[in-house]
């Protein structure tokens, strides 16, 4: 500038516009100096509000979180106390239904009883018909007897009579034939003395008839009373026999209601259990679906060897049932608690298990000891083999046997 002004007007023109330039230029690089802090410092307070905003939306997130774990707590532990209940109620009736077997049995045996005292009151009634049958032909032969002496009785009353008038004529022809009267009267006297003879052993005759008579009466109708009284009994056993055969009716019908009662609630316990299961296990949901779908495990009705009882599943449009994991393992021996067939085998080749679809054997539930090939002949599986006994578990369950042997099968579709 000093410069400028020492070198006259026509410098100094030019430095001053040199000044000018020079100072315009400083103006404009302060002002985007502060354009550029006010921009910066308005970028930052932004980002301050955000980050704010996300902490709090983050807040929210998070209490809404805590909500739902405790809301959900809260309904594990009402369906914990359900179960608890619904089991207890399950020992009630299990409880029940033992008592109600009890009495059935009790039943039973009075039943059994009272049959028994029928047969001896049966047999009784046939010897006591019997016995009465032997006393009415003794009773006929007697009336024979009897029939017999009063026509002997009759006959010699006709005899008596014909002599008393035998003797009136006698009587009347006295005063004509007066010399035969001393032996008319011999002849009554012997006449009379075998007619009193007769008279007297025919009255002794009918009198021990009629005692004989009235002792056979008074042992029919003593036999007729003990009929009586035998038939009233038989009767009244009858009765008790039908209202015993009603009441027994009535408690097996009670018994059935029962048991079809249990078992659907049996059912409804378990898939309650398996749902409440499922609604905190989205994976054990899955295979609760996969394991109980309707109609997908059934067993056959018949023992049959192994290949029959494949072809009895393959006829169904299924085969023998393949077990590959443990949940499913655990699944099929809680179906079943007898010897079955499984879909498993070395038939091929010795020592090679593999199952229908021809899938190698990756996880056995074999029990301690087995598979041991007992007899060179073993190539096919079974389920629950020596069920309930040391060693056994759901886990622990194959067994290899031969072929051949008849026992059922479980099918899978």
């Amino acid at each position: 500038m000093f410069s400028c002004l020492a070198g006259g007007l026509s410098v100094g023109s030019k430095c001053a516009v040199l000044s000018t330039v020079c100072l315009g230029l400083t103006c404009i690089l302060v002002a985007v100096i502060v354009v550029l802090h006010i921009k910066l410092k308005a970028e930052r307070e932004e980002q301050a509000t955000h980050m704010l905003q996300s902490s709090s939306r983050d807040q929210t997130e998070k209490d809404q979180l805590r909500n739902s774990f405790n809301s959900l707590s809260q309904k594990n532990l009402e369906f914990e106390t359900r179960v608890n209940d619904l089991t207890a109620e399950k020992k009630q009736l299990e409880t029940r239904i033992k008592d109600l077997t009890a009495e059935r049995s009790q039943l039973q045996s009075n039943f059994n009883s009272l049959s028994q005292n029928k047969l001896e009151l049966e047999t009784r009634v046939i010897d006591l018909t019997t016995k009465k049958g032997q006393l009415e032909t003794r009773v006929k032969d007697l009336t024979a007897e009897k029939s017999q002496l009063r026509s002997n009785f009759s006959s010699l009353s006709q005899k008596n009579l014909e002599l008393e008038s035998r003797i009136r004529s006698l009587s009347e022809e006295e005063s004509k034939q007066s010399q035969y009267k001393s032996i008319i009267c011999v002849f009554l006297l012997i006449n009379n003395i075998l007619l009193h003879i007769t008279i007297t052993a025919e009255r002794d005759l009918i009198k021990s008839y009629k005692n004989t008579a009235e002792e056979l009466n008074q042992t029919i109708n003593s036999l007729q009373d003990n009929y009586t009284d035998l038939m009233t009994e038989k009767h009244q056993l009858q009765n008790n026999f039908s209202s015993l055969s009603q009441k027994k009716q009535e408690l097996e019908t009670r018994v059935t209601f029962l048991s079809e009662g249990l078992k659907k609630e049996a059912l409804t316990y378990v898939f309650m259990l398996l749902f409440l299961f499922c609604i905190f296990n989205v994976h054990s949901f899955i295979k609760c679906m996969f394991l109980c779908g309707s109609g997908r495990f059934f067993m056959s009705t018949e023992l049959k060897s192994w290949s029959d009882s494949r072809q009895y599943c393959r006829d169904r449009g299924a085969d023998l049932v393949i077990i590959n994991t443990e949940e499913k393992q655990r699944f099929i021996s809680s179906l079943v608690s007898e010897r079955v067939w499984i879909g498993l085998s070395d038939r091929e080749q010795e020592g090679i298990m593999k199952w229908v679809d021809n899938s190698p054997l990756k996880q056995g539930f074999w029990l301690k000891g087995e598979p041991n090939n007992y007899g060179g002949n073993e190539d096919c599986i079974q389920l629950n083999f020596n069920r309930g006994k040391t060693g056994w578990s759901p886990l622990n369950s194959w067994n290899d046997m031969i072929c051949s042997e008849k026992i059922k099968g479980i099918c899978e579709k």
